[in-house]
């Protein structure tokens, strides 16, 4: 029989719920609901396994794990992310790699246009004002009429562009893989990107994080935006050298930007962005809702459920 092991259900999201009824029909199922602490914990865990789901991105799937594991055949990824697994170490032990793309998108879109609404409208700024007893009068951005340059058109880069759209902005687009049915449908412009990062009153990111997309976002970028800017990042935070984005905020190279994401995470106290008035944070939790949860995992197990049948659904490698 095979065995399923989720090795990271920390903070508990399968444990007790339908999803662990469902692993249990699929497979012998094994659920750690704490942290591994270390790369031989983790490897310990999975040992035995054929499948594992991999609820945290913290679980580091390396060239040395795959050396180590054996009955290894499938992991099944909950989201899209997989930088925290070597897919050619993967290949090369013929461990099938799947996530569940697409199923995120609505939420991490919505929070997108949120992060950009609020820091264009400065709302942490006037709330914390307003608290301490401010009534400030400064000016905000009006949006509409406005043109956002969107980086990567995958499942969530054209929600943000439909919402965008919405609320009466002109978008335009770069993307590594061109759906020319859905801009001309949609009416949005690809450009390259040095036309994008000067033409746009709003960047927003939603690429994947890989070698060629490190850093993407630095000093020499910044300085071909305009000085009224927004950076919105909803993707992964090493995209975004934070040192040069940091100095642009403080410097007032650019106008402001809203993060969910961030080179090291959780943010430690305090933090280079914790005393900027013009950045709005929050904690990598654009995807996080009841429906995406519920969605997420049920892809997640669907995938391996189907592995186990011959068939190979939503693969990354």
């Amino acid at each position: 029989m095979n065995l399923i092991v989720v090795p990271d259900d920390f903070p508990s999201v399968v444990s007790g719920t339908q999803i662990e009824e469902k692993l249990n029909e699929i497979a012998e199922t094994k659920i750690f609901c704490s942290k591994p602490e270390n790369d031989e914990q983790l490897i310990e865990r999975v040992q035995d396994a054929d499948a594992i789901i991999n609820i945290r991105a913290f679980c580091k799937f390396d060239k040395t794990f795959f050396q180590k594991v054996n009955n290894l055949k499938i992991i099944s990824i909950w989201g899209t992310g997989t930088d925290h697994v070597d897919l050619n170490a993967a290949k090369q032990k013929n461990v099938a790699i799947t996530n569940t793309p697409g199923v995120a998108a609505i939420s991490v879109a919505e929070h997108t246009i949120t992060l950009m609404l609020s820091a264009a409208r400065r709302i942490n700024e006037n709330d914390n004002a307003i608290r301490s007893g401010d009534w400030p009068r400064g000016e905000m951005i009006q949006l509409n009429g406005k043109t956002i340059g969107i980086i990567g058109l995958g499942a969530i880069g054209k929600q943000t562009a439909i919402l965008a759209k919405g609320i009466g902005m002109n978008v335009i687009a770069w993307t590594f893989n061109p759906d020319r049915e859905f801009t001309e449908k949609m009416g949005i412009k690809l450009v390259e990107l040095n036309e994008l990062y000067k033409k746009s009153d709003v960047i927003s990111l939603h690429i994947r994080q890989s070698p060629e997309t490190l850093n993407f976002i630095n000093k020499e970028t910044i300085e071909k935006m305009k000085k009224t800017a927004i950076i919105v990042n909803t993707a992964r935070g090493p995209i975004i050298n934070e040192k040069d984005l940091v100095k642009a905020l403080k410097d007032g190279r650019i106008s402001s930007a809203g993060l969910d994401v961030f080179e090291n995470e959780p943010l430690s106290i305090p933090n280079d962005f914790s005393e900027l008035k013009n950045v709005v944070l929050s904690p990598h939790n654009a995807g996080i809702t009841p429906e995406v949860t519920k969605a997420g995992l049920e892809l997640t197990v669907k995938n391996v459920e189907q592995f186990f049948k011959g068939v190979k659904q939503n693969l990354v490698c």
